[in-house]
């Protein structure tokens, strides 16, 4: 299947150890006896997923009669699965892959929500709060759905036993991410 990655996946599986270790409490990185070639030893389990990401390009054209009006792009991003959304600091880098269909998870938000509710309540909450009076008009330029990859590891040691979620791009944990999925607190 050969789908749009966010990100180009540069976090290898040799390195999660240094990661899951990273992303440990305080009180478990103070043992001394814990490290990352433990940590490395207890894992059982580990695969690359694809989580879906919608991405929205959008314009947004703030009129200031008399000068022209001003016109900013901007990039929304709304998790296909939990409803998690936000815009992003800055234009994320998407490279073409292939991928295996059993890795990749099924999005559960359509683009019609997405269009009809999601970026609706991104343009409110998030965007029309910098302009005090008269707010802007949008222009949406593309939706498209993305996937951001992930590394789901489960690790059994004498300290504890987890699954961890680690972004793929930046080694860091999706914990959050992950609680969401279960939940429905972003749901529209």
């Amino acid at each position: 299947m050969n789908v749009n990655l966010l990100g180009n996946g540069t976090v290898q599986a040799r390195e999660l150890p240094a990661y899951i270790y990273k992303s440990l409490k305080a009180p478990l990185r103070w043992n001394r006896e814990l490290n990352e070639e433990i940590i490395d030893k207890g894992i059982v389990k580990k695969e690359k997923v694809y989580h879906p990401m919608w991405t929205v390009k959008m314009l947004v054209i703030a009129d200031r009669k008399p000068f022209p009006p001003r016109k900013k792009p901007n990039m929304a991003f709304v998790d296909a699965v939990s409803g998690y959304r936000g815009l992003f600091p800055n234009v994320p880098f998407v490279t073409q892959g292939e991928v295996s269909t059993s890795k990749v998870k099924e999005a559960s938000i359509t683009k019609q929500e997405l269009l009809g509710k999601y970026v609706t309540d991104i343009q409110k909450k998030q965007i029309n709060r910098n302009y005090v009076l008269k707010k802007p008009r949008y222009e949406i330029r593309e939706a498209e759905i993305v996937y951001l990859p992930l590394w789901k590891v489960e690790v059994e040691t004498s300290f504890f036993t987890k699954t961890f979620i680690i972004n793929g791009n930046t080694g860091e944990s999706e914990d959050l991410l992950m609680n969401l999925w279960n939940s429905n607190e972003w749901r529209l």
